[in-house]
């Protein structure tokens, strides 16, 4: 199933994407992934981007736990948004949001410049009025493939 979000109502203003979205789910083992794949080739929007996700998170209650990990995965060129228990490092990767972002990935010099560029993205929508919100739900925290969960205040 393919579904196209374009726009998302906000206390403020109006987000707009244009990301397609995909959901998956195998209600026989307890798996629901709702997949976006961004179009964005610079960090301006990247940051809506991600703003949008976080806001739909926030409004349909897409994660059950209090923590969400935000894990910047630049190998596969994608960050996956899931629950998360930092005190006993489990993570509740059965039900998730991912974000592509493979067009940016063909983009960028190598994996260290997409880590760096996707983590000021995270922390800049997450400074946003959406992401302040996101930190009200959720305690946030964000993880790469070199380095352990670091809580994001």
């Amino acid at each position: 199933m393919t579904l196209t979000f374009l726009s998302c109502k906000t206390y403020k203003k109006e987000i707009k994407s244009d990301m397609k979205a995909t959901f998956t789910e195998k209600k026989e083992i307890g798996y629901k992934r709702l997949s976006f794949e961004s179009k964005s080739t610079e960090e301006n929007g990247i940051i809506n981007d991600i703003t949008y996700v976080l806001n739909k998170i926030n409004k349909e209650q897409l994660i059950n736990e209090n923590q969400l990990l935000i894990y910047v995965d630049a190998t596969n060129g994608n960050i996956f948004i899931t629950g998360y228990n930092h005190e006993t490092e489990k993570v509740f990767d059965n039900n998730g949001i991912a974000i592509e972002f493979s067009e940016y990935w063909e983009v960028v010099d190598n994996a260290g410049e997409f880590d760096g560029i996707l983590i000021d993205s995270i922390n800049e929508a997450l400074n946003s009025d959406i992401g302040k919100t996101t930190k009200e739900n959720f305690q946030v925290y964000y993880q790469t493939e070199i380095y352990d969960a670091e809580r994001i205040k």
